[in-house]
């Protein structure tokens, strides 16, 4: 089981291990490859794309110095936005937009911008599915007695005497599930997403 006082970034910074570089990547490579996979004429490409932003992260996270809530997830935009165009640039022969769509140019600006729509949509996919997959994860790792335990308690809402008696545990072995379960996805999470 991970230490669960050293949040997976600063693990990543400190010493560098391929447990955690492959524990970054189960976490991110489905969020990147779906993002990327918005851009239909980049289709052919998406695969290339989604690797080479994968390079990104590991060459340059080592020294990336997280500065508040989100810089993590701003970051990776970031990136995502410079391989994209890294890689329409190779393209040959862009499809012009129709009508009133956006050029791909376009929609990159867009999503550069902190403000906008598009970046608020990548911030709130990239929370949600971080977290979704830091479940799954921790949901492998634990006893399946806690993490059903905490599923019924916390993700479910039933009380703790509820699933006490469902179980057929005890109140405090649901408490302890609910608190280790907790802080072992805090942690999971801390740095990548927000509070």
């Amino acid at each position: 089981m991970l230490d669960t006082s050293v949040s997976l970034l600063e693990r990543i910074a400190s010493h560098s291990q391929d447990k955690d570089w492959d524990r970054l990547l189960s976490i991110y490579r489905p969020f990147i490859d779906n993002q990327v996979r918005r851009y239909p004429q980049l289709i052919d490409q998406a695969d290339d794309i989604s690797q080479e932003i994968a390079m990104v992260l590991v060459r340059e996270l080592p020294q990336f110095q997280r500065q508040r809530d989100g810089s993590f997830r701003v970051w990776l935009r970031q990136v995502a936005v410079n391989q994209i165009r890294n890689a329409s640039r190779k393209q040959k022969g862009q499809p012009i937009p129709i009508g009133d769509s956006p050029t791909l140019d376009e929609q990159l600006d867009e999503l550069s911008n902190p403000a906008s729509i598009a970046a608020k949509r990548w911030d709130d996919e990239h929370d949600r599915e971080v977290l979704r997959r830091v479940i799954e994860i921790v949901r492998e790792e634990v006893n399946p007695i806690h993490w059903h335990a905490f599923q019924a308690h916390v993700l479910e809402g039933k009380s703790a005497d509820l699933v006490s008696q469902e179980m057929g545990i005890t109140i405090n072995l649901v408490h302890l599930a609910k608190s280790r379960i907790t802080k072992r996805m805090q942690s999971e999470v801390k740095g990548l997403i927000g509070s």
